[in-house]
């Protein structure tokens, strides 16, 4: 059950993040570049108000650009450093431990009778083209959310939702959900490339190699043998569930049921040894940064009172690490 416990803390160590910036975004010092856009304003209870710019479809790659931008901003702040540290930190310590984590992730797996391998029955053809394989167990199907598939479902629900009630909400949150994936995509592939981390089926140690800017045309021939790290499947879950929880903070279940999901889909990828779980503090980090970044195009946010806002702002809360087999969360108030 270690492992699950880690799993949980390294999750809920940045839902407390993301609980500490739920009423204050990112301070970015650029311009909005929707100001002269038609808007709608959405209010949310009694102490927030939304306003929303009608989107274009274009903005989808012109974010792009800014996104790198403004991600690079964010991770050289000096307020993001802890975090920085933190990361790295969690990360250093689980790796020691991988390959004990990742047996008693199959030990669980196994005992509650789920079967670690891939297996796939018929395929959706579109034109002839495979489009989708349909998954024959649940490790399989659990893997194939983190695939990003719901991300593109949900945001083509949010897009037809906004077409036909004129709902600059729904059209926005459609554009950043789709936006991620070039954003998320990029960010991801560029650390795999830097990094050149086995997965596990393919370790040639206990932990696998680490082959620190590979070579490239090795790494497209042997894809699995260098891109492990960090988890692009757990990036971008926590990129859409942020994207979504901010657009729509009056949905309460929107987090809890998104890392949910994200703790068994993070369970599935290391049973089915795709994943170390090392592999995901950084994965997380990237995917709420990016998401927070993403969720701030094209609207603008107000508060009616502040008192609520100026006392999370007060609270800080950090994972910690006491011994190999003590975990816990600090937190902390700052007077």
């Amino acid at each position: 059950m270690r492992i699950v416990f880690a799993l949980l803390l390294c999750l809920s160590s940045y839902m407390s993040l993301a609980q500490n910036y739920r009423v204050k975004d990112f301070d970015l010092p650029f311009k909005n570049p929707y100001a002269n856009r038609d808007s709608m304003v959405y209010e949310v209870g009694d102490n927030l108000k939304l306003t929303y710019y009608k989107p274009r479809l274009t903005d989808i790659f012109v974010n792009f650009a800014r996104d790198m931008r403004d991600f690079s901003h964010v991770i050289t702040r000096k307020e993001t450093l802890p975090w920085m540290a933190g990361i790295a930190g969690t990360t250093a310590l689980m790796v020691v431990s991988d390959r004990q984590t990742l047996n008693t992730n199959h030990d669980f797996m196994n005992s509650i009778g789920i079967d670690g391998e891939k297996k796939y029955g018929k395929s959706i053809k579109l034109g002839g083209a495979e489009v989708l394989q349909i998954p024959n167990n649940l490790n399989t199907f659990l893997y194939m959310i983190g695939e990003g598939l719901p991300s593109i479902l949900i945001g083509g629900g949010f897009y037809i939702k906004g077409m036909t009630s004129k709902d600059y909400r729904a059209l926005q949150t459609a554009n950043q959900l789709m936006e991620e994936f070039l954003s998320m995509g990029v960010t991801c592939q560029l650390i795999k490339h830097a990094t050149g981390r086995q997965s596990p089926w393919r370790a040639s140690s206990g932990t696998g190699r680490w082959d620190l800017f590979p070579n490239q045309k090795d790494y497209m021939k042997n894809v699995s043998n260098y891109d492990a790290f960090p988890s692009g499947h757990m990036a971008t879950m926590m990129c859409t569930v942020t994207i979504l929880s901010s657009n729509y903070p009056e949905y309460k279940l929107i987090k809890p049921i998104g890392y949910g999901i994200m703790g068994a889909v993070g369970l599935a990828m290391m049973h089915n040894e795709v994943h170390w779980l090392s592999d995901y503090p950084l994965a997380i980090g990237i995917g709420y940064a990016m998401g927070k970044i993403i969720s701030q195009r094209g609207r603008r946010v107000e508060y009616k009172n502040n008192k609520y806002s100026e006392f999370l702002n007060k609270i800080s809360v950090y994972p910690s690490y006491f011994s190999s087999k003590s975990f816990g969360v600090k937190l902390v108030y700052h007077i």
